[in-house]
């Protein structure tokens, strides 16, 4: 009886304490509960924090996470990433001790977005990109799909658009299945996707997906998140429409979006959106005075809402618009903090536009120097691009999951191709003797023909190296002894006060200077042929006569002879100074290309044209194509009145 009284008192010690554990338990769990329901104003973070301290101290796992997310996202909202940075480490902490995946995956998120606040978009782009590897192997389609549209948001600010389409259909995969209950992913995947393919010129395609958001946007159970949906495609597939010219059925759209009850004090930002797209409509069809009445309230409006990366892009709207009214002073102001805030928001778009504005408003070095920022930033994108596109393509390859059977199946049916093409090669093995002696023979007359082609080639490049150099002796001579001897004789004519004279002579002296400098070009082992091109071009620009270099950074010039660089440069440099002063044209593009044995450059220009089949008695064109033909080139040319003219060259590396 003794024992059984002392076994009861533990029982009832043991139920005791335990009942005190679990009410503790509850109340603790109460606490936290408390701390997420009245985590608002100044008090939100204060108990954000308080229910994660709690949660660590009961060992509650989902707790942590979902108080740790809390904070998380209260501090993006706010901008705070002090508060991103303890959730982030919270749930490091967490996953260390229980080697909790989510928690992983949750923390790269976290990382991801505090990049993002503070521009780090590359950093950003890497942790989005760990988080969504991580899900994958939790097979969460619903955070992996998520991923995908936060890095191809990112990739359209980058102006990787390829990319970007590429990303967003990577997460429709994830998404389309769940429609109704991932509505929110849904359309911003639909509406990011619209965005990349309107970059790439694909209105139609762009329009398509903004309509498919909009179908889903009916799903939104919240009002205005519902309201601001509608609204964002209405200026969005206004945009498609003038892309595509329909000025008509855009400012339909505009109009419409704009006539919501009280929109521009309910929803700001969608209001300056509608606004800025109905006034460019107005300057596309020439009323200038409209469009920067509108784009001037869409500017005040934002900086009213402090949405700087929106302020970038009505500065530079209006710098435009100024430049079209010839107000240059307001079009280089509104340029240069275009520009600014461009670079402050990482807005590349606004920065390359406004680059580009202040090389025709400004004069001298200042206009050179904005000119060589706009070609090295245009240059270090299109490399960005092309390094996004790799890493994209073996982000795919990594994360392929190949089903086991599949690869077994796979297995075997390779074992099947070797034994049946195994039996193949004993049927045939005699052909195969009987064809290499024949096989062996073209072989070797091919490699002697190839060989006699590349040694006449090669002399014809020591030709053109001969007649540089001849050239170059001439310029010297010109510019040193002849331009000397006249300068001498301008000065003895000059203090005889024979004034008529000495002008006379003073023009042949610039006359025998410029034959000089035409005659001269500088030694490519010296200076890049990418500089010389630049330099080249910046002399020329000027605000009336635009031109463009597109793709010079995809031939590696490195492995070109400087002898096939000359040439192109010499004709770029006529085809420049013909376009300029016969064809008066106001843009002339200049695009570079090669394949593995032929380097390409095509030069266009908007300019007056000519008959190709009447006479011609300049000799610039008769000399470039003699020079291009001269080392196993192709020259053509195409033109038509009014239609401006287009050269192609194609000049081969080896001669082969």
């Amino acid at each position: 009886m003794k024992n059984l009284g002392h076994a009861c008192a533990l029982t009832f010690l043991f139920f005791f304490v335990f009942l005190q554990s679990f009410n503790l338990f509850s109340q603790k769990k109460d606490s936290i509960v408390f701390y997420l329901d009245n985590a608002k104003k100044e008090k939100k973070f204060l108990y954000l924090k308080r229910a994660i301290a709690l949660s660590e101290n009961l060992k509650h796992d989902s707790l942590i996470k979902q108080t740790s997310i809390a904070l998380a996202r209260a501090s993006y909202f706010a901008k705070d990433t002090t508060g991103l940075i303890f959730s982030k480490n919270t749930l490091l902490k967490h996953f260390q001790e229980s080697k909790d995946s989510f928690s992983l995956a949750k923390a790269f998120h976290i990382a991801a977005i505090n990049h993002k606040l503070k521009n780090n978009l590359d950093s950003s782009f890497y942790y989005y990109q760990e988080s969504k590897n991580i899900f994958v192997g939790l097979k969460d389609s619903v955070e992996v799909g998520r991923r995908f549209l936060s890095m191809a948001v990112l990739q359209v600010k980058e102006l990787d658009y390829s990319g970007s389409e590429t990303t967003a259909v990577e997460g429709l995969k994830f998404i389309e299945p769940s429609r109704q209950k991932e509505y929110r992913t849904l359309i911003s995947l639909y509406q990011t996707l619209g965005n990349a393919l309107g970059h790439l010129n694909r209105p139609k395609e762009s329009r398509a997906y903004y309509i498919k958001a909009r179908e889903m946007a009916k799903f939104n159970p919240v009002k205005n998140r519902r309201e601001i949906n509608y609204l964002n495609l209405y200026n969005n597939i206004g945009l498609t429409y003038v892309d595509e010219g329909n000025f008509e059925q855009a400012i339909a759209f505009f109009k419409e979006g704009l006539q919501f009850d009280s929109i521009a004090v309910k929803y700001p930002r969608q209001y300056q959106n509608l606004l800025g797209g109905l006034s460019t409509v107005y300057f596309k069809q020439g009323k200038t005075a409209a469009a920067i009445k509108g784009y001037k309230t869409v500017l005040e409006g934002r900086k009213k809402i402090n949405y700087v990366y929106g302020e970038s892009v009505s500065h530079s709207l209006l710098a435009e618009a100024y430049i079209k009214t010839e107000q240059y002073n307001l079009a280089k102001k509104h340029a240069k903090i275009g520009l600014k805030l461009g670079k402050q928001t990482r807005n590349n778009e606004q920065v390359l536009e406004c680059l580009e504005f202040l090389t025709t408003l400004t004069t001298g070095n200042t206009s050179k120097k904005y000119f060589k920022d706009y070609v090295y930033l245009k240059d270090s994108l299109f490399s960005r691009e092309r390094t996004r596109k790799n890493q994209f393509a073996k982000l795919r390859y990594e994360t392929e999951k190949k089903d086991q059977e599949n690869i077994i199946l796979k297995q075997e049916n390779q074992r099947k191709e070797l034994l049946l093409e195994s039996e193949k090669q004993q049927k045939t093995i005699g052909w195969l003797f009987a064809g290499a002696g024949i096989l062996f023979i073209g072989f070797g007359t091919s490699v002697v023909a190839s060989r006699r082609k590349k040694f006449l080639f090669e002399a014809k490049l020591a030709q053109v190296e001969v007649r540089e150099k001849e050239r170059q002796q001439i310029a010297k001579s010109l510019h040193d002894e002849v331009a000397g001897d006249i300068r001498m004789l301008h000065l003895k004519l000059t203090k005889t006060k024979q004034i008529e004279e000495a002008q006379s002579l003073d023009t042949i002296k610039e006359n025998v200077r410029n034959l000089s400098h035409q005659l001269s070009s500088e030694s490519f082992d010296k200076v890049s042929f990418k500089d010389q091109i630049i330099n080249l071009v910046a002399d020329y620009f000027e605000f009336d006569f635009r031109i463009k270099i597109e793709a010079i950074d995809t031939v590696n010039w490195k492995e070109i002879n400087n002898s096939i660089k000359r040439t192109l440069f010499l004709a770029v440099r006529e085809s420049i100074q013909n376009a300029k002063k016969y064809a008066k044209a106001k843009t002339i593009i200049l695009h570079f290309s090669e394949t593995k044995k032929i380097v390409f450059l095509k030069i266009t220009d908007n300019g007056i044209g000519f008959n190709t089949k009447a006479k011609q008695t300049g000799i610039g064109l008769k000399n470039m194509q003699e020079r291009i033909e001269e080392i196993s080139g192709k020259f053509s040319i195409e033109s038509e009145l009014e239609k401006g003219t287009k050269i192609s060259l194609e000049i081969p590396k080896n001669g082969n």
